[in-house]
């Protein structure tokens, strides 16, 4: 690469790779504002991870010619304008500007990541912290999704958890073909057609890591949608985790901003590269498996991460939310129903000094 060595000219790898195979994302100076003023965007926050970076949404909106920004309402954003302090001429750059007093930055914006503009918030009371936006377009309707059920020999064997959830599936217009479902700590291997619904028996044996083990080893697909058997889901989650934004192939869209319960999309490529990883930790027992899960191991593997967007907050990701304890199986085992809303889906979660092999 030859540059002259101007700050502007400076241009960083980024460890990740874009839409197009082999091509590279680049931080560059400049944001190309004909891409951007009329054209809705996801607006995010940004984070800098151990392996590329993470993007939490914030919510969808357009900035319009005339200074106005569409579709979204924060004081923070109230309107935008050409900036003109920085390292790059203002038809290439430009702030946000908070309602509260109609003159001052909220945010300042003067380099793309490849085509998503890169800006760094700058408003009390909070710190200097980075912003992008990134192209709206929903993912395409070629882009195979399947649903990724994790289980577990014992559960498989109940034969409660399994129908349930495949039925609530079918309710959502996913077809069994749709449909893989792995169980996990079995004593061989095998491969099994039952009712339409391909199932992988697996001696794999580390809880719902043993899913993201086995599916890219037994299927071929595009992007893997991991679900628990003992998950409900509500009326709309079908459309909630297919019409997410397909700007880049991620590698992963997780449900919450850190990845609990480790439910969410992952892509074929990304479980691949993970894989060995994936082997390496079988018969993890539980304690360790949710420490690998809550210090964001899986997210931290990953180059590119957006997590899944609530449709019904305009875009903007959602927390899990902890709600009422319930024996929701009737085994005198109370678990504490955790809900994630950006996608509307509830788990079941264990609680206190219970056995996790038993419902």
């Amino acid at each position: 690469m030859t540059q002259t060595a101007t700050a502007i000219d400076k241009v960083h790898q980024i460890n990740t790779i874009n839409h197009l195979p082999g091509n590279r994302l680049q931080l560059q100076a400049g944001v190309d504002m004909e891409k951007l003023i009329g054209h809705a965007h996801l607006f995010g926050r940004y984070f800098d991870t151990r392996e590329g970076f993470q993007i939490e949404p914030i919510g969808t909106m357009t900035l319009q010619a005339d200074g106005r920004v569409t579709g979204y309402a924060h004081p923070n954003e109230g309107s935008w304008k050409p900036y003109i302090h920085g390292t790059v001429s203002s038809d290439k750059a430009f702030a946000f500007i908070s309602a509260h007093n109609g003159f001052i930055p909220s945010s300042t914006w003067q380099q793309s990541l490849g085509s998503m503009p890169i800006g760094y918030f700058c408003d009390e009371p909070e710190r200097l912290s980075k912003l992008c936006l990134v192209p709206h377009q929903v993912v395409s309707s070629q882009v195979r999704i399947i649903y990724l059920v994790a289980s577990c020999y014992n559960f498989f064997k109940d034969g409660r958890t399994i129908p349930n959830i495949l039925g609530q599936l079918y309710a959502e217009g996913i077809g069994p073909d749709r449909i893989k479902v792995v169980v996990n700590g079995c004593e061989q291997n095998e491969n099994r057609m039952i009712e339409g619904v391909s199932f992988a028996f697996s001696t794999h044996n580390a809880w719902e890591y043993s899913a993201m083990y086995e599916a890219p080893l037994r299927w071929d697909f595009d992007y893997a949608m991991l679900i628990h058997d003992t998950n409900r889901i509500n009326p709309g989650f079908r459309r909630k985790v297919e019409e997410f934004n397909g700007h880049l192939m991620w590698d992963h869209l997780p449900a919450t901003p850190l990845a609990r319960c480790l439910i969410g999309l992952y892509s074929r490529k990304f479980l691949q590269r993970l894989n060995p990883w994936l082997k390496s930790i079988d018969g993890i027992d539980k304690a360790n498996g949710i420490i690998a899960e809550a210090s964001g191991e899986i997210l931290l593997h990953a180059n590119s991460v957006l997590v899944m967007s609530d449709p019904e907050s305009n875009g903007a990701s959602r927390q899990a939310e902890w709600k009422e304890v319930v024996d929701v199986y009737n085994t005198g085992s109370p678990r504490v129903r955790r809900v994630f809303p950006a996608i509307g889906l509830h788990k079941f979660i264990h609680s206190g000094n219970t056995n996790p092999l038993g419902l």
